[in-house]
């Protein structure tokens, strides 16, 4: 049977009166490749971020990590009131100020103005995936939950291929700001179909005591064992991928040989593997258990890491084969741990979880681009040092991983 014909939206009435589950994942998706292509775009910009603002490799790690913190004070701060609305309204006026701080960047031809307009972005698109895993989680039975995380998942890889090389593209040909212009007015566009396409998203209000607003939320959630978990198996899961992937590219370039056209090649080559991969792992994580599923995909995740991190000189096959490798594991892994975190907490509670889970991914992207900028250096001569060392902390990570997940229980399976 075809993988979404597994997935049955739970709404009875969609607009123009069908029923458009097909259309609604699809959407949520292409909103999470937009919030995936402007939170990754800089990275493969490293390079050109140091030449263009004559800027050292920790100074650059700012500009990536204010994004990062940005969104994760923005989902802690947000997530007392994430369960309050109706999750379509909180969609679309977050997506707008997404918009917003992307075109901004679009305009920042000064280094400081550049990572005030990254944090004001932020704000919006680290709550975006929060949103969007909320919405799946609510129409979308736990059993075959995994299924539709692996087709939204997707995003990150599709924005990894297509995203990614057309970003680089722009920023070659014209500046690094060209890229932000052009994914705000296609954010622009998207707007629109939110509007018209998604349903109302409020059945978790009637289960609701009281909708005052408690700013106090995370207290809540930090006095729960059990999402606290969660909320560190997302800090450290995205941790220990983005600490080898903020230097990856310049370590390819600068150490190994790869010119400009094959990082964007290295980046589609890699996307379109995990975009084969993902919905079959989706649909393996829902036949043999999500827990099972992501400690082997873990552990086979360490073997790209390790690799990649360490080789010195290589030919192109076997460095797009550790390329594949490590872009279908890293996504692998991510379907089971996040189905595993829908199930952390109850339905009416899920929304603020999931804006505290967004902000802890972010908080762990953040932390990691500092980590690598503090423990990576590069020589005068552009030759990027102690890459290796990121990779053993990365694997380290990993390993706590899988103890924090073991203490996870599912709560909910609605």
């Amino acid at each position: 049977m075809d993988t979404l014909d597994n997935i049955v939206i739970e709404e009875s009435e969609m607009p123009h009166g069908r029923k458009n589950e097909y259309l609604l994942v699809f959407l949520l998706a292409f909103v999470g490749y937009l919030a995936s292509v402007d939170s990754m775009l800089l990275m493969p910009l490293i390079n050109e971020v140091i030449k263009t603002f004559h800027v050292s490799a920790i100074e650059s790690t700012f500009l990536v990590s204010s994004y990062s913190v940005m969104a994760f004070l923005a989902g802690i701060l947000s997530a007392g009131i994430m369960d309050k609305f109706d999750r379509k309204n909180l969609l679309i006026y977050t997506f707008i100020g997404f918009i917003i701080g992307t075109a901004l960047c679009g305009f920042a031809y000064n280094f400081y103005l550049f990572i005030l307009y990254r944090g004001i972005a932020g704000v919006f698109g680290g709550i975006i995936g929060g949103v969007i895993t909320s919405i799946i989680s609510d129409l979308i039975p736990y059993d075959r939950r995994a299924t539709a995380i692996s087709i939204i998942s997707l995003s990150f890889a599709v924005a990894a291929i297509t995203g990614i090389p057309f970003g680089l593209s722009l920023a070659s040909v014209y500046d690094i700001q060209m890229p932000f212009k052009v994914l705000a007015v296609i954010s622009g566009l998207t707007l629109f179909a939110l509007i018209v396409w998604i349903p109302p998203v409020n059945e978790h209000l009637k289960n609701i005591e009281s909708k005052k607003i408690q700013f106090s939320y995370a207290k809540q959630v930090f006095k729960d064992t059990n999402q606290l978990y969660a909320l560190l198996l997302a800090f450290l899961l995205v941790f220990g991928h983005q600490v080898v992937i903020t230097f990856i590219v310049p370590y390819f370039e600068n150490n190994i040989g790869f010119d400009k056209h094959l990082k964007s090649l290295m980046y589609a080559v890699g996307g379109i593997a995990t975009v084969i991969a993902s919905p079959i792992i989706g649909k393996i994580c829902d036949k043999k258990g999500n827990l099972p599923s992501f400690i082997i995909l873990l552990l086979l995740s360490f073997i790209p890491i390790w690799v990649s991190t360490n080789i010195k000189e290589v030919n192109l096959y076997l460095a797009f084969g550790i390329c594949i490798l490590f872009f279908v594991f890293a996504a692998g892994r991510i379907i089971p741990a996040y189905t595993i975190m829908t199930g952390a907490t109850t339905p009416e509670k899920r929304g603020g979880f999931m804006s505290m889970r967004s902000a802890f991914l972010e908080l762990g992207s953040g932390v990691a681009a500092l980590v690598c900028g503090l423990v990576v250096s590069i020589t005068p001569e552009g030759k990027v040092e102690n890459f290796n060392h990121v990779g053993y902390i990365s694997i380290i990570s990993g390993i706590i991983c899988i103890f924090i997940a073991l203490r996870i229980k599912v709560v909910s399976n609605q």
